[in-house]
């Protein structure tokens, strides 16, 4: 990774942001020091585990960020360099500057992000658990227990693929897959094939190597049925009669379909392709011979890769394996929702580029690609080229004249949103989660049934808390992805503007708020 070193105009533009947005940001903190070295080590631990930040010393955020100044710039920046050394686990080296700005002297201290291997970073007196933090919007919030999981295992390079899925023995696996499976890669590899069956099972990944017990992806690959040990693994399908959860339709109906698909990865592959088919519009068009061709609402190959990434990438550790992957299918989109964020340095802004794409199950996907085709030709396809999925994706739905997919990371999930075509762009809600001194990234994120179900709660003043309640997601989750993007763009407003950062803020719909102020 290569670090580049902070210069002036880089901390005077993170000072104009501030004052551009009137607030903290994702990747900019403001601290006043006009009385001496404030505490800020739980945001060097955030922006040392999330993309990086700059913290700027000397301003106040309460008046709009003025510049006061440094009481000690000497003894401030002696203060920085030594607790980042001493006091954060591994050390921060920051790149701290001071400079003049409005006719007094601030501090800018540069904290890079760190290695995917070395997160994550805490304060070393409170110990990983409790000293752990991640920048959400403004604030630093932190680590879940689940998160510092993800990060470890990251760095020990451990894949849960691999774990053994107790009380489960080999007369659990299929016995005719593996046995054409061993043919197989014993004719494609020679060095393999002078090998015991057992041991090729061991090296393949397909049973522990210390105890022979099956592991979760040879359960999940050759399994005879995996759920009976691993009850949560599965995909669950709903096609809804409108456009939200919830929504019922003309006779009260909940859905109009919905399925448990059990079996293993290439087993739910097959169901939940069959389930979309069955429950997606078809045109039907004549030609002037008279030959009928009928074009399915999405197209197959974008939801099979999606469904295909769901299967192979989600996260099959103990803190979700009881979580399933969900296929919700609306009346102006599909949505597949699969458990576990992006895996290691992984960033939605990469998906679908020539960028190196690091892999979660890598056992799993080896398993898939040796398999012999002939055994089933859809997953064994979209796995011979890896990271091809999601070009495929955006390839399809350009030929069908549809809006690209959009792919939604958060709350340790990941979601892949395809469109018919019926939403149009006003319902879209364009969020900017990263702020920088040179860059400002807006992701687009498609949430309108949310926001619509938030302005509606929101006719009277709401609490972040009773939001988040609202929507089932944390607090945490619920100010980063819909009310802070809202307050912005003027669909909610601050009960208590002067106060933006109060425990007891409340929001407000912008409409309900000037039609009180109208009556």
């Amino acid at each position: 990774m290569v670090f580049e070193a902070m210069n002036i105009d880089e901390a005077i533009d993170a000072v104009k942001a501030l004052r551009k947005y009137g607030a903290e940001t994702v990747n900019i903190e403001a601290k006043s020091a006009r009385g001496g070295y404030p505490s800020c080590l739980d945001t060097v631990s955030s922006f040392a585990n999330y993309r990086g930040g700059i913290i700027i010393f000397g301003l106040s955020e309460t008046k709009g960020f003025i510049a006061e100044g440094v009481y000690d710039v000497a003894g401030l920046q002696a203060r920085l360099a030594e607790d980042g050394k001493n006091c954060m686990t591994p050390a921060i080296h920051m790149d701290i500057l001071p400079f003049e700005f409005e006719g007094k002297m601030l501090v800018a201290a540069k904290v890079d992000e760190l290695p995917q291997n070395e997160k994550p970073c805490y304060i070393t007196s409170k110990g990983m658990d409790r000293g752990s933090y991640t920048r959400v919007g403004e604030s630093d919030e932190r680590l879940t227990a689940y998160e510092i999981y993800a990060m470890r295992s990251y760095a020990r390079n451990e894949h849960d693929d691999l774990r053994p899925v107790e009380q489960s023995d080999l007369s659990d696996l299929n016995e005719a897959e593996i046995a054409r499976y061993i043919e197989h890669v014993k004719s494609q590899k020679p060095n393999l094939a002078q090998f015991s069956d057992e041991k090729i099972l061991k090296v393949s990944g397909i049973i522990s190597k210390t105890d022979g017990i099956p592991t979760l992806a040879g359960t999940m690959v050759f399994g005879i049925y995996p759920q009976s040990y691993c009850p949560q693994l599965f995909i669950a399908c709903a096609a809804m009669p409108g456009t939200e959860l919830g929504e019922v339709g003309d006779d009260g109906q909940r859905f109009d379909d919905n399925a448990r698909i059990e079996g293993t990865i290439e087993q739910m592959l097959a169901g939940a392709i069959g389930f979309l088919r069955r429950n997606m519009k078809t045109k039907v068009t004549i030609d002037e011979n008279g030959r009928r061709t009928d074009t399915p609402e999405y197209p197959i190959a974008a939801l099979r890769e999606a469904v295909a990434n769901a299967l192979v990438h989600r996260d099959y550790s103990h803190y979700t394996e009881g979580s399933y992957i969900q296929i919700n299918m609306f009346r102006n989109r599909i949505e597949i929702l699969n458990p576990g964020a992006l895996y290691g340095q992984n960033r939605v802004e990469k998906l679908g580029t020539s960028a190196m794409m690091e892999v979660r199950n890598p056992n799993i996907i080896r398993l898939l690609e040796e398999k012999e085709p002939a055994l089933n030709g859809d997953l064994v396809r979209a796995l011979e080229n890896r990271h091809t999925g999601i070009p495929t994706m955006r390839r399809e739905m350009k030929k069908y004249g549809l809006p690209m997919p959009e792919f939604i990371e958060g709350q340790g999930a990941f979601k892949v949103i395809f469109r018919n075509g019926s939403t149009q762009v006003s319902d879209q809600v364009r969020v900017s989660d990263t702020v920088s001194d040179t860059v400002s990234d807006t992701v687009s994120d498609t949430v309108s049934d949310t926001v619509s179900r938030i302005i509606n709660y929101c006719s009277e003043p709401r609490s972040a808390v009773e939001i988040a309640e609202m929507l089932s997601i944390t607090k945490r989750y619920a100010l980063r992805k819909y009310i802070s993007p809202l307050v912005k763009q003027g669909g909610l407003a601050m009960m208590s503007p002067d106060k933006p950062h109060s425990r007891s803020q409340k929001y407000i719909a912008r409409m309900s708020l000037q039609n009180k102020e109208i009556n």
